[in-house]
């Protein structure tokens, strides 16, 4: 695991982390949007989006949320979904492209790796084992884009018939077993990018688990 203070985080952890914030801001902000809200609105479900999931996260293990913390990485958010907003409301013929729900799924996609590793790593740092780390390293990025869902009246992407769980529970087990035999770092990081390829990919291919039909 990547080793920090609790209250601060490892250079390369924190790249990724405003990555990980600006990439759920974006689709926090796209799924305001789509929901008819107006820039306050976005603002307030693009950081539910970015931090909601690690607020819960960080009240089960005891912690201080990191935007409480350091109040620039709460900014990163209000600015990106700011920007985002206003750039669609200036270009309205993108609002109704594929292109936006494409940019949604993948910057999405970007959230749940990084958020995942994030999560992991926090309950680690605090002493817990490998199995709290991976709940938790579920619920980070899972959390925030259920509740800010839920907000806009949507049904949340975690439910939706591609693989989404199954992509952050392989990539927190890729990340536990890569920590082993790789540098913390570059195990964070192959770990991201497996499971970015891997949403990708089950949403364009449309891979699921099995479900119950004819009920």
């Amino acid at each position: 695991m990547i080793h920090a203070n609790v209250d601060q985080i490892n250079v390369v952890l924190e790249g990724c982390f405003i990555i990980g914030v600006m990439a759920c801001s974006i689709s926090g902000t796209f799924i305001a949007i789509s929901s008819r809200m107006d820039i306050t609105g976005a603002i307030l479900i693009a950081f539910i989006k970015s931090y909601g999931g690690g607020i819960v996260r960080d009240l089960m293990l005891g912690a201080k949320p990191l935007w409480v913390v350091d109040y620039r990485y709460a900014l990163i958010s209000i600015c990106t979904s700011s920007v985002t907003y206003l750039i669609c409301y200036m270009n309205k013929n993108f609002l109704t492209s594929k292109k936006m729900y494409n940019i949604l799924i993948f910057t999405d996609a970007i959230g749940l790796g990084i958020f995942c590793v994030f999560g992991m790593e926090k309950a680690t740092l605090l002493g817990y084992n490998y199995v709290i780390a991976v709940i938790m390293g579920l619920w980070t990025p899972i959390g925030g884009g259920v509740l800010a869902d839920m907000l806009a009246n949507r049904l949340p992407l975690v439910f939706s018939s591609e693989l989404y769980i199954t992509v952050a529970l392989i990539g927190a087990f890729l990340y536990i077993g890569l920590g082993f035999i790789l540098i913390p770092e570059i195990a964070a990081i192959i770990s991201v990018i497996s499971m970015v390829v891997l949403r990708m990919l089950s949403y364009k291919y449309h891979w699921h688990l099995p479900i119950i039909k004819n009920i």
